[in-house]
């Protein structure tokens, strides 16, 4: 039952009803907006409201104005729009004039459309874009970012490097406000490039409603979308030049006061009449962004002619127009302060007081009041007839207090949430990948938690590829001690559409291992060329006594011992760098091929099944020979070879310079010129220079350009890798495991073109690095900081720890020999030749000195702790390895009652990062070795099960 009329005041023995219409762009505000507006009222009433497009609202209300008669009373009372009704549709509308009399526009908000991008490397400074380049660009004319007439408005557009700025315009659907409202901009503010939907560009890529979306997941992209939608999700917003020429402005930097001033004069203010005409583009007022439109309420003027319902109803719409102008909903002063109403929240712009005054007065001319109906009043008070601002609901009440608990929860949990980032590859640079996650998880001032999987460069390259997830990648990053195979590469970026690049992570020298008595090379250096070294192994030399040994080392031969070899049997990274290095730089002698796993090794060599398999078994072999990372030789002190280079000299890890191969390679042709092409042939191997060394691996992290889908991850994996190419990481972490850093022109290509191609979702809170360094700073007491006053106590304490496992790994060795020796006292051709030199009296009593200085400093702590409770159990176990490391080491020198060795061999290792060791450029790498890898460096073929 529809409400009476009684005493006066509308009786509430029904509910009152109208039905509304309007724009998705405010949709979900405008139901807030109208729920409290039912609250407010002191009688039942209830707004029925469909969200469609601006484009269907108008059609609806004109269509259902036609349709009326004397007899049937309207099924829409109101619509809300951004775009006015045609000149066509307002005369259908006042065609039936003897019912519903002429159209009503009555303006309500103002809202703000931008331009948005998505241009690698210019997220940080806005770029600029005028109406005719806008057009230009939906036009197909400019189809490049670096078109020089776009470069000419933005001098400062940051080059990435890559081979195509091809430009992607991105279409909302043909009738949405964005669309229409940029439609509209272009054909005032640029009459001289005719922009319709049939003269955009055909390969523009229609996304509908998912504009926001497609702008944070599409690299080089050219959007629109409401203003504050675009800000709310960060995505880059260009500043557009407004009215006034060469001033440019993004959309939330508008002078709102310039803007009202501006509307008061451009639009009409008679409520009545033709609408069609009026615009709020390119408004003529200071700093006013210029694709604004305007909503308008568009009702039937005469509510007289149809019963006193239907005047009722009139008079709901008459209150809801008052309404959306109140100082809740539109804002204004309150006191002596201004206060934002509802439709800030919605990033909507308010009409003004001063076109707001002029609105009232034209409200009651136009409107014809049916003579029972009761009008409704915005005032204080219980009378049904008040619309109060004082009563409400409890879910409107609750509403505010709702979100913001929940506001606050979210960013409780967002704070509290484990930020989580997963790559799998190569085993060989686990150490550092691992080491350099602990760094950052003790510098973040977020919990982290990071996992690398060491299963081998063919899982580094296969999971990132994944072709059988249908191209979906399952980790964030990949690793393989070799760059992806062209056939790999061409298979994601043309086959699956998916752009890589390319980042190297640090330089692992490789090299030939010899054990050969004291007694017969008391020098402990010994030079070979490649193609000598290619006659070993691939048995075409057999003796140590045979002339082209002797040859290399100046003619001085060594005894008639047959050689024993050994190789990988397994698929192994170190046998395909060893076996392409020989490849290239001995070509005409070698002839067993490259590759991971060879087939054809001479069957008198000894297989071994791993790394640390390769190194102890030429450790207790005499006349042995074998290849390996150089840090697994080093640390059992094992005779490096002296290798001869391109340019003639012979070099070992040590004395060589391991980055000058990469600088070589970088300033060759070999080096892509595109961070995103395939990288397949990049090989540091043999390259040219006086001292460079020439067999050096560059492993490699495979990186997917799109990491949008990757959430919080790709954020994340952006920071690691900056922090992975930066000071530390390369200087002080790499070469503490036994590596070389990547040189300055590597790094700085990798940071400055690669880096800046990698898309992340733009909702993801960026990475701050607080620092005294090169790198950024910032505030250390925030979320998502990695500062370098913060740190872990196992790492801070690493040193400690790397330092007495380095002096028990020694003592092992030397137990080892010591048995060895026993059991061999009466042959020659015993092992202790190649390692007796670390069991130096003097070195072992300065490293004794040194562990006793180290035991007497955790002793502290340790008793620190059980008296606090802090560390009291781990640090005291470990400082009661006191008197067996005492014991052992000086019963080892001695002969006396030391630990007896089993007879295994356990490197010296260490995970220690010491200060020292901070070489960016020679070979000379830290005396304190990466503990040996499970399996060493892995082949380019994409192979899970792959033994590297």
């Amino acid at each position: 039952m529809l409400p009476h009329v009684a005493n006066g005041q509308q009786g509430n023995t029904g509910t009152l009803t109208i039905s509304g219409e309007g724009p998705s762009e405010a949709g979900i505000y405008m139901l807030r907006l109208l729920k409290i507006f039912e609250t407010r009222l002191g009688v039942p009433a209830r707004i029925f409201y469909r969200v469609t497009t601006s484009v269907s609202a108008t059609a609806s209300i004109t269509t259902d104005a036609a349709v009326q008669n004397a007899t049937t009373t309207s099924q829409l009372q109101f619509a809300i729009t951004e775009q006015p009704l045609s000149s066509a549709q307002r005369a259908s509308f006042s065609g039936n004039a003897a019912v519903v009399g002429s159209s009503v526009h009555f303006p309500v908000y103002v809202n703000s459309y931008g331009l948005f991008y998505s241009v690698p490397g210019n997220r940080v400074t806005p770029l600029n874009i005028t109406a005719c380049l806008a057009a230009r660009i939906l036009t197909g004319d400019i189809q490049d970012w670096t078109h020089p007439d776009f470069l000419e408005k933005n001098p400062g557009f940051v080059k990435t490097g890559t081979d195509s700025y091809k430009i992607t315009v991105l279409m909302d659907t043909t009738t949405s406000g964005s669309t229409l409202a940029l439609l509209g901009w272009l054909a005032k503010a640029c009459p001289s490039v005719l922009v319709t939907l049939g003269t955009i560009r055909t390969d523009a890529v229609a996304v509908g409603s998912n504009m926001i979306t497609a702008l944070q997941s599409t690299a080089f992209a050219f959007g629109y979308a409401m203003g504050s939608v675009g800000r709310a999700a960060s995505v880059s917003e260009f500043a557009v030049e407004t009215a006034t020429a060469g001033q440019y402005l993004q959309t939330g930097s508008t002078n709102t006061t310039n803007m009202q001033a501006a509307l008061a004069a451009a639009l009409p203010t008679s409520l009545s009449g033709d609408y069609s005409t009026a615009s709020a583009v390119s408004l003529s007022a200071d700093r006013v962004a210029p694709i604004l439109t305007v909503g308008y309420l568009v009702t039937k003027s005469d509510w007289s002619t149809e019963g006193p319902e239907e005047g009722q109803r009139g008079e709901l719409v008459r209150a809801l127009c008052a309404f959306f102008q109140s100082a809740t909903v539109a804002g204004g002063s309150t006191g002596t302060s201004s206060a934002l109403g509802l439709f800030a929240d919605a990033g909507l712009l308010a009409m003004g007081p001063t076109l707001t005054a002029a609105l009232n007065v034209s409200v009651t001319s136009v409107f014809v009041r049916h003579p029972a109906a009761v009008a409704f009043t915005l005032q204080d008070g219980i009378a049904p007839n008040v619309l109060s601002p004082t009563r409400s609901s409890f879910e409107v009440v609750a509403y505010l207090d709702v979100m913001t608990q929940l506001a606050a929860l979210k960013k409780q949990l967002d704070v509290g949430a484990s930020r989580t980032m997963r790559g799998v590859g190569s085993s060989a640079v686990s150490l550092f990948m691992w080491r350099v996650f602990g760094e950052l998880k003790g510098r973040s001032t977020t919990p982290l938690h990071m996992v690398y999987r060491a299963a081998g460069s063919g899982a580094g390259q296969g999971e990132v590829v994944a072709r059988d997830a249908k191209y979906q990648a399952l980790v964030d990053f990949g690793a393989s001690d070799t760059p992806m195979p062209d056939a790999s590469f061409t298979e994601l970026t043309n086959t699956a559409k998916v752009p890589i690049v390319h980042i190297p992570i640090l330089l692992a020298p490789m090299n030939f291992f010899v054990n050969i008595p004291e007694s017969a090379l008391p020098s402990r250096k010994i030079k070979m060329s490649p193609c000598t070294i290619a006659k070993i192994m691939q048995a075409d030399i057999t003796s140590w006594s045979h002339a082209d040994i002797a040859a290399d080392n100046g003619g001085v031969a060594l005894p008639d011992q047959p050689i024993t070899v050994f190789y990988r049997q397994l698929s192994s990274g170190t046998t395909a760098v060893i076996t392409e290095y020989l490849n290239r730089a001995c070509a005409g002698t070698w002839r067993l091929g490259s590759g991971g796993l060879l087939s054809n090794w001479p069957p008198t060599f000894k297989p071994t099944a791993s790394s640390a398999n390769m190194s102890n078994s030429v450790f207790t072999t005499p006349w042995s020979i074998g290849y390996m990372d150089a840090a697994n030789g080093l640390d059992l002190n094992l005779i490096e070879v002296a290798v001869r280079n391109k340019d003639g000299n012979y070099v070992t890890s040590q004395t060589g310079d391991v980055p000058a191969a990469a600088s070589a390679l970088f300033k060759s042709d070999a080096w892509p010129k595109s961070p995103l092409l395939s990288f397949a042939s990049v090989s540091c191997l043999d390259q040219p220079g006086a001292n460079t060394f020439p067999i050096v691996a560059m492993p490699f992290m495979f990186v997917r350009t799109d990491l949008t889908s990757r959430g919080d991850s790709g954020a994340l994996l952006v920071a690691y890798l900056t922090f992975m190419l930066d000071t530390f990481a390369q200087n002080n972490v790499a070469p503490a495991l036994g590596f070389a850093p990547l040189p300055t022109e590597v790094r700085q290509y990798t940071v400055e073109r690669a880096l800046p191609l990698l898309q992340v979702d733009t909702r993801s809170k960026p990475w701050v690095f607080e620092s005294g360094s090169t790198l950024s700073a910032g505030k250390g007491g925030g979320d998502n900081v990695f500062s370098s006053f913060a740190n872990s106590y196992e790492n801070v304490n690493s040193q400690a720890f790397a330092d007495f496992y380095h002096a028990y790994n020694i003592q092992q060795n030397l137990a080892g020999l010591k048995q060895s020796n026993a059991s061999s006292s009466n042959t020659s051709t015993v092992a202790t030749g190649t390692v007796l030199r670390i069991a130096d009296g003097g070195a072992i009593q300065s490293q004794m000195e040194d562990l006793q200085k180290q035991i007497q400093i955790l002793e502290a702590i340790a008793i620190t702790g059980v008296v606090f409770g802090v560390v009291g159990l781990s640090v005291s176990l470990f400082t009661t390895c006191r008197l067996f490391v005492h014991a052992s080491i000086w019963g080892t020198m001695y002969g006396g009652g030391g630990n007896k060795s089993n007879g295994s061999l356990v490197h010296p290792a260490s995970l220690s990062l010491g200060g020292s060791s901070n070489n960016s450029g020679g070979g000379h790498m830290s005396g304190v070795r990466r503990a040996k890898s499970v399996s060493n460096l892995s082949d380019g073929s994409i192979d899970h099960n792959s033994n590297p």
